[in-house]
């Protein structure tokens, strides 16, 4: 309680105080202004080389590869799910639980889990049938500390350095699975 009577103390003018409650209200918009920057970016990058045999999504909630033949299993950054402990700064093996078997997929991603690049990567099943491995990408990624995985913070570097976020982001997440090969083993997972 000592700590917001601080913070109000600091607003010692309508002015100021109008100017804070303006910025509050735009705090998706700048979120979203970032996100297009990092979008932007890696649609670029992508465009350049990532192999047909994978597709890149990107919206304001998520983005994900996957391979184009099948659209039940994807390495998916979604935002939301960095609030939850088990995706914090996450990034996810992806798999459509409601259209398959889970279970069967995920054992069937372990017994080729040498094949894949998911030494990094964590096993989640027993958290989300939905993500059966997550990986904290790294902080710096992000610039970051460590302990940071807030979006809002993490964003930040993509205001100014969105080209180094987006070549970073897809050296460390994406591109170890963009190859035809990678797209290929999941299509046999997937079947």
């Amino acid at each position: 309680m000592e700590e917001v009577k601080d913070v109000l103390a600091l607003f010692d003018t309508v002015d100021k105080w109008r100017s804070y409650i303006e910025l509050a209200n735009m705090k998706t918009d700048l979120l979203n202004e970032l996100k297009n920057r990092l979008i932007t970016e890696l649609k670029k990058i992508a465009e350049m080389h990532l192999d047909s045999a994978w597709t890149l999504y990107c919206d304001y909630n998520s983005i994900c590869i996957k391979p184009s033949v099948t659209p039940l299993i994807e390495i998916i950054i979604q935002w939301h799910w960095w609030n939850t402990p088990w995706c914090r700064r996450g990034v996810c093996l992806w798999v459509d639980a409601k259209n398959t078997d889970s279970m069967s997929v995920f054992s069937r991603i372990r017994e080729k889990k040498s094949l894949l690049p998911l030494q990094e990567y964590v096993e989640n099943i027993q958290n989300h049938s939905w993500f059966p491995f997550v990986k904290k990408i790294p902080s710096k990624v992000f610039d970051v500390r460590d302990e940071i995985v807030s979006i809002d913070e993490c964003l930040f570097k993509a205001k100014d350095k969105a080209e180094q976020l987006a070549y970073d982001l897809w050296h460390e997440v994406f591109e170890p699975f963009s190859s035809k090969e990678i797209a290929h083993i999941f299509e046999e997972i997937i079947k």
